[in-house]
């Protein structure tokens, strides 16, 4: 008896073998170009899209370290009606079946951005292979198509090196938001908030971009940089948060991780430089009298990281007053990004969420005109910036003793 169950199970197990031994979906490696990047813009004078597809090269990409003589990528073009056409239609062009499942930055023209981003996000949540965690930027002052097709040193791809500068910046510089497709999908269907997401462009000369040689140079003739937050309304692209206004937006939001600020050290106009090590933001939004009051509370660590004054750093009195100029630099900071989104009646803060999170009975008043309830909020800020350190030195160079 036990010898008859021993061989049925053996049976079983066999037959398993064959029936899991393919998939009836399953691609062969040797069939499939890898995307990498994507660009995606409205034709000039047309409705058309027009999308560009970053291809890995796999032969040229193990032997970059080697010197390998061709691009480690190419770049395929194609104008259509709808997203899932030109993927289709692009196939003329690529003797492989595209695959999106390791696509790592989605960027969007300046075009399609002012037309309106929403109607792109369909063919992305449908799609079983798009991975909605690619990151999102929007073009400026350049093509697209211009900006995947950059050859740039330090990473073989360039997919790569943007997805890298992002994160370092975003880690490093506070500049700009990571932002993936999830992000703006749910901002955009949230009602209470707004899309923003971070700009690209190319600072140099921008002509000869697809060339290796330039990486092959001491000093590129260019290189690619995160610049500025796209700020978006019912949308479409509305304007751009930058420079301050832009580290301003990431303390708000709580995205500030660390950056640098520089103060008036005594009669040195921005003589000292502050790294900011630690942020958290609180925000409250209620409604009185039928206008928005927005209160935010910022929570902030920093150290003195230079100095070119005398200024003696050893004194209680003279880091509370550094502490205070830096909290009159922060606060205005971020009235500068709430003014310039306010203009633009945009509520990429999401002030509008946290209402309807506490005080739902008060937003469904306002839901219908939030536009112009934001636009019309009083803001308060409420900045508490401590110093911890003053670095390995805590007397400066140039201070005078007596």
């Amino acid at each position: 008896m036990k010898l008859g169950k021993l061989a049925l199970l053996t049976a079983m197990c066999i037959s398993l073998l064959f029936v899991t031994s393919g998939c009836w979906n399953s691609r062969e490696l040797n069939r499939l170009a890898i995307v990498t990047a994507m660009s995606i813009d409205k034709a000039e004078n047309s409705n058309k899209y027009e999308l560009s597809f970053q291809v890995v090269m796999p032969g040229e990409l193990s032997s970059s370290s080697k010197g390998g003589g061709n691009a480690p990528f190419n770049i395929y073009s194609v104008q259509s009606e709808t997203l899932f056409e030109g993927i289709r239609k692009a196939s003329k062009q690529v003797p492989r079946q595209l695959f999106f499942s390791h696509i790592q930055v989605v960027v969007l023209g300046e075009r399609l951005a002012k037309a309106g981003i929403e109607e792109i996000f369909d063919f992305f949540e449908r799609s079983h292979e798009v991975r909605l965690t690619s990151m999102l930027l929007v073009a400026r002052g350049s093509s697209p198509t211009k900006l995947i097709s950059a050859i740039v040193p330090l990473a073989p791809l360039q997919s790569e090196a943007l997805v890298g500068a992002s994160e370092f910046s975003a880690k490093i510089w506070s500049g700009s938001p990571v932002i993936g497709l999830d992000d703006a999908i749910r901002k955009l269907i949230n009602p209470g908030s707004e899309p923003s997401i971070s700009g690209l462009r190319i600072y140099g000369n921008e002509q000869n971009v697809t060339k290796k040689q330039n990486v092959e140079q001491t000093r590129p003739p260019y290189h690619l940089e995160i610049s500025g937050i796209a700020v978006f309304r019912g949308g479409k692209l509305a304007g751009w948060l930058d420079n301050g206004q832009a580290r301003g937006y990431m303390f708000i939001v709580n995205h500030m991780r660390s950056t640098i600020m520089n103060l008036d050290c005594q009669d040195k106009p921005n003589g000292l430089a502050l790294e900011i090590i630690k942020s958290k933001t609180k925000t409250d939004v209620s409604m009185k009298n039928g206008r928005a009051k927005v209160n935010i509370v910022v929570s902030a660590e920093g150290n003195v990281a230079e100095v070119k004054c005398g200024i003696p750093l050893d004194k209680l009195d003279v880091l509370t007053k550094l502490e205070q100029e830096w909290g009159y630099e922060a606060k205005a900071n971020m009235m500068a990004a709430i003014q310039g989104a306010q203009k633009l009646q945009s509520d990429v803060f999401c002030f509008g969420e946290v209402l309807q999170r506490k005080h739902p009975k008060q937003w469904k008043q306002v839901q219908d005109r939030w536009d112009e309830t934001f636009a019309d909020a009083e803001v308060s800020i409420d900045f508490r910036g401590q110093i911890l350190r003053s670095g390995m030195r805590g007397k400066s160079l140039m201070q005078k003793d007596g």
